[in-house]
């Protein structure tokens, strides 16, 4: 079955907070609850603020007012507005799924209208939603590379409110009259599937959700065809899954969002195949368990994550969580130990400003109650400890000690979601961050498209100003226990190795840069606390030299004098001393952080010549 824990959670005192405020809010919603067919609905990247990248704040009843949650500007334009209209049918699949197990809970058939009433308008009016992609109206479904949509901006997003709907449905399945089920799969389910049928063209996070949607509309209305098309028609789930997922246990597109983001939705089909008996073959079960362990190695001690390449900042295992429940349900007790490590841990969930599941007080995702509700009952094994792993099929270790966690990324596999950033690394000292990828906003902020994407945001070198390659991959040339060193082609006849060394308290840190013409190299590493300048003799520059990164991102730049071939720069949790090349220029720099209402201190060292080599030595505080 979809739900097991009907009589379970009736009268459970452990979740009747969280009942009532299920149903408060479905009753909120429902109260004045409408939607237009002629409203176009807008691209969720584009809900955020083009000054600073802050999520703009919804609120479902200010549709035309749109407030940044970092510096209060207030967006009243029609894109924003187009936003705003797909939040609010985000919102209302998402409580059409709330309804459903409220009515398994309290036997309530009210519960079971609303769901209908609100499938029931998009069948009625499904055919008067105009095909989009985006902002491009009437146009062919694989216009955009997330596809067209009709109720959504995207068949991506059409693909994520389809599996929802029918969650939904198979909640209140006893109480669906035949003609009703019918008439919305003939209406709406029916051309949800033809319209995202031929989106399926290539292995990207994309069709795998396209195929799980069409997978579970496939085995609920028991349609054959439908069910072929997802697991065994070209680029299905199943070829997704051997494909598109890396060796190390990884999806190809280098960013632990987007590995999470294809694995929610496979596991949204697996946990749908378990309630039909529908069998998953056993090597695809295989990658996925892979992934869920991957990802708990490839975090830090803390659980927060590296976070190259695109996808949101600062998130954690935590985030995720509703995903390992998912994969509890329809792969077993294997999956438990993670989801236990993972409530052992007392750090807040960091949320996500997209594709957000519901989590009650951002505590307990509604996963939880659908599918281990009777978590602190179980028993679970012991996680084995992490220790220093070197993922090579995914271009990116981790290093560990008692005081060190290193991230390296050394090189890349694919564009998609890619940033320039190869020879990455990101640094925890004793559970503080001293450095940190900043992932990005959204796609269409133009704090993302210019800053978060931008080379400098990195800790790399940039040879020339100019973007780096961002397809080839690197070679490890050592890996053990507390060492690393790879070397990869950054530019057409440009070569980075770096070695990065463990030794206590200390981490050695050596960045060789080889180019076949004499070259200007850029050296940077960004401080997530600000650098002690009570020391260091400070000259302020004009922003114009690194105008090829962007002035306006490249802030106060000070030059530090009287360097000599070495330079110790600390902060409150590491001394870094920085053998520098003959010559050399160094800076400090503000520059943006992810939220961009704080800055970090950037170092640059500014060498020229055909062999440039930067050392770092870094020293932990007692």
């Amino acid at each position: 079955m979809y739900f097991d824990y009907r009589e379970y959670l009736k009268g459970n005192p452990d979740y009747q907070e969280m009942v009532e405020a299920l149903k408060n809010e479905t009753e909120l919603f429902l109260r004045d609850y409408r939607d237009d067919s002629r409203l176009l609905s807008g691209w969720g990247h584009a809900y955020f603020c083009n000054e600073d990248g802050g999520r703009l704040i919804y609120d479902r009843k200010s549709p035309y007012a749109h407030r940044c949650s970092i510096c209060g500007k207030v967006y009243r334009e029609y894109l924003y507005n187009s936003c705003h209209v797909t939040m609010m049918r985000n919102e209302a699949v998402v409580t059409a799924v709330k309804c459903g197990l409220l009515y398994q809970l309290t036997d309530d058939t009210a519960y079971v209208e609303a769901v209908k009433g609100i499938i029931g308008y998009y069948a009625d009016h499904y055919v008067e939603f105009a095909v989009h992609a985006k902002d491009k109206i009437s146009c062919s479904a694989t216009e955009d590379v997330g596809g067209a949509g009709k109720i959504m901006p995207q068949g991506l997003n059409e693909a994520i409110i389809a599996i929802r709907l029918v969650n939904a449905m198979e909640l209140v399945k006893e109480k669906l009259e035949p003609e009703w089920l019918e008439h919305v799969k003939d209406h709406l389910f029916g051309p949800i599937v033809e319209l995202l049928r031929p989106q399926k063209q290539h292995i990207h996070n994309i069709p795998v959700w396209i195929n799980s949607a069409i997978g579970e509309m496939g085995l609920f209305f028991q349609n054959q065809d439908w069910i072929l098309e997802a697991t065994e028609k070209p680029f299905h789930l199943f070829k997704q899954l051997r494909e598109g997922v890396t060796e190390s246990g990884f999806w190809y597109e280098g960013s632990i969002h987007y590995n999470f983001f294809a694995l929610e939705g496979v596991m949204s089909f697996l946990v749908f195949a378990k309630a039909y008996d529908y069998p998953v073959p056993k090597d695809c079960q295989d990658i996925v368990l892979h992934m869920l362990d991957a990802a708990y190695h490839y975090a830090f001690d803390n659980d927060i994550f590296p976070n190259p390449s695109d996808g949101w900042p600062n998130i954690s295992m935590k985030t995720y969580s509703h995903i390992y429940y998912m994969g509890y349900h329809a792969l077993g007790e294997k999956v438990l130990p993670y989801i236990k490590h993972i409530e052992a841990n007392p750090l807040a969930r960091p949320t996500l400003p997209l594709s957000e599941p519901y989590y009650f007080q951002n505590r307990i995702p509604l996963a939880r109650m659908l599918f281990a509700p009777d978590l602190d009952e179980l028993e679970a094994g012991e996680l084995e400890k992490r220790c220093s792993s070197n993922f090579e099929a995914s271009n990116c270790a981790t290093l560990r000690n008692e005081t060190y966690n290193l991230f390296f990324k050394y090189g890349h596999q694919t564009k998609s979601h890619a940033h320039p950033d190869k020879m990455n690394v990101e640094i925890m000292v004793k559970g503080k961050v001293l450095t940190k990828d900043l992932s990005n906003s959204g796609y269409a902020s133009r704090m993302c498209r210019e800053w978060h994407r931008n080379i400098a945001a990195h800790n790399t070198c940039i040879v020339n100003g100019e973007v780096m390659d961002i397809t080839r991959s690197g070679q490890v040339l050592h890996f053990d226990a507390h060492q690393v060193s790879a070397r990869a082609e950054a530019y057409d006849q440009v070569w980075y190795q770096r070695d990065l060394k463990l030794e206590g308290d200390v981490l050695l840190d050596t960045f060789t840069v080889d180019a076949a013409e004499e070259s200007t190299v850029d050296w940077l590493f960004h401080l997530e606390t600000p650098a002690d300048r009570s020391s260091l003799s400070l000259t302020a520059v004009d922003t114009a030299r690194f105008a090829q990164y962007g002035e306006k991102y490249m802030m106060e730049p000070v030059q530090i004098q009287g360097i000599g071939s070495s330079l110790a720069i600390e902060n409150e949790l590491a001394v870094l001393d920085i053998q520098v090349p003959e010559g050399a220029e160094v800076y400090l720099i503000k520059t943006y952080n992810n939220p961009a209402n704080t800055r970090r201190d950037t170092i640059l060292v500014r060498s020229r010549g055909c062999h440039i080599e930067v050392k770092n030595r870094i020293t932990a505080k007692a």
